[in-house]
């Protein structure tokens, strides 16, 4: 996607306050990070598509989400069309990249240079900072008839 043609969600300090959990807020807006194995879609592996908690914008698809055994939900890549910045973070004494949303600016994680084929990478997220919208199951929907009869 392209970062500078993305339209950015701007909000006050309040508005965050407002709209994001205690903990979500702390992880998106000032950077922390949820508890190893505590996170809602650690374990998740439902098909659909992984948004952002603060603006909804579609990130990471259930097809790159692997297991690292980190206590983070992981993925090797974002969906091509992801507003997925990166910034060099030079906390915790170590220099890591940080991932964010380039959106609305959430903090969602690091990427390492770890992960599986095909990138190579392992997109580390936090929970806090996903929502999760699940694939419609085509299969189990009756398509509509134009029998009136049926």
């Amino acid at each position: 996607m392209d970062v500078e043609k993305t339209e950015l969600v701007e909000k006050t300090d309040a508005e965050w306050c407002a709209q994001l959990t205690p903990e979500q807020y702390q992880v998106m807006r000032k950077h922390g990070t949820e508890r190893a194995f505590t996170g809602t879609y650690v374990d998740n592996h439902a098909d659909g598509t992984y948004t952002c908690a603060g603006c909804g914008a579609p990130l990471f698809d259930s097809e790159t989400k692997f297991e690292s055994h980190s206590g983070w939900p992981s993925f090797f890549a974002p969906r091509p069309d992801a507003p997925v910045g990166e910034t060099k973070d030079g906390s915790w004494l170590m220099v890591r990249t940080e991932v964010h949303c380039a959106r609305c600016g959430a903090h969602l994680g690091h990427v390492f240079d770890d992960g599986p084929a095909p990138t190579g990478q392992r997109f580390c997220i936090n929970s806090v900072s996903l929502n999760f919208v699940p694939e419609d199951d085509a299969t189990s929907a009756t398509p509509p008839t134009s029998d009136p009869s049926a």
